[in-house]
C-alpha cells in the first residue's frame, strides 16, 4: 500500500516537472516570437518611412532647383517644362507627404501594442521613442506648398514660381539631413536588440563587427552629431 501510494506520488511530482518544463519553454519560444515579430514590424515601418522621406526630400530640392533655373533662363520652353515637370509630379508626393503624416501617428501604436515587451528589455523603448521623435520632427516640416502651373492660366510659370515657398522647402531638406541617420540607427539598434536572444552574438559577429568597424565609428559619430543638432 505504502509502496503503491509513494510510485503514486512519483508519479503526480514528475508530471508536474515535465508540465512546468514544457511550460517554461512554450513561454520562452512565445516571448522569442513575439520579439522576432516586433522586430520584423519595426523594420518594415521605418523602411517605408525612410522610402516617403527620400523621395520628398528629392522633391524637394527639384522644386528649389526649378526655382533657380527659372530664374536664370531665358527659354520660355525650359521654364515651362520646369513648371510642368514638377506640376505632374506635385499630386504623387502629396499622397506620399499625407501616408508620412499618418505614420507619424501611427508609430506611437507600436508603444500600446509592444509597450510590455519594449519596458522589458534594456534600450529598446528608448531607441523607439529617439525614432519616433525623430519621425515627428519631419513630419511636421512637411506642410509646403506643392506649387501648380495650370496650361490655361495666362502666366503658368510665374504662378508657378509665387507658390513656392523656398524657406519652407529648405527647412524640411535640413530637418531630413538632421534626422535620416536617426531614422535608420535607432530602429536598427532596437530590432538588432530584440533579436539578440533568438540570433546570439558569435565569433562571426565578432570578427565582421571589426571587419566593419570603420563604418560603425563612422555611423556613430553621424548619430552624435544629430543628437547635438537636435
Amino acid at each position: 500500500m505504502k509502496v503503491a501510494i509513494a510510485s503514486s506520488l512519483v508519479t503526480v511530482i514528475g508530471f508536474f516537472i515535465a508540465y512546468a518544463s514544457a511550460t517554461a519553454n512554450w513561454k520562452s519560444q512565445l516571448l522569442a516570437s513575439i520579439k522576432l515579430q516586433a522586430s520584423s514590424d519595426l523594420n518594415s515601418f521605418f523602411t517605408e518611412v525612410n522610402s516617403l522621406i527620400t523621395d520628398l526630400e528629392i522633391y524637394a530640392k527639384d522644386v528649389i532647383k526649378s526655382l533657380d533655373i527659372i530664374r536664370s533662363s531665358t527659354d520660355e520652353n525650359e521654364k515651362m517644362f520646369q513648371a510642368s515637370y514638377l506640376t505632374q509630379r506635385g499630386q504623387e508626393i502629396d499622397i506620399k507627404r499625407k501616408r508620412l503624416v499618418s505614420l507619424s501617428i501611427q508609430v506611437h501604436h507600436f508603444e500600446g501594442k509592444y509597450s510590455s515587451l519594449f519596458i522589458s528589455v534594456p534600450s529598446v523603448l528608448q531607441s523607439f521613442r529617439k525614432a519616433a521623435s525623430a519621425l515627428d520632427d519631419v513630419s511636421s516640416v512637411s506642410w509646403f506648398y506643392i506649387p501648380c502651373a495650370y496650361r490655361d492660366d495666362p502666366h503658368p510659370v510665374e504662378s508657378y514660381v509665387n507658390q513656392i515657398g523656398k524657406d519652407k522647402y529648405e527647412a524640411f531638406i535640413r530637418s531630413v539631413e538632421k534626422n535620416r541617420v536617426l531614422l535608420s540607427f535607432y530602429p536598427g539598434s532596437a530590432g538588432g536588440v530584440l533579436q539578440s536572444d533568438v540570433v546570439p552574438f558569435n565569433v562571426f559577429s565578432l570578427f565582421n563587427m571589426f571587419k566593419n568597424s570603420r563604418l560603425f565609428h563612422s555611423v556613430f559619430d553621424e548619430v552624435r552629431r544629430a543628437k547635438k543638432e537636435g
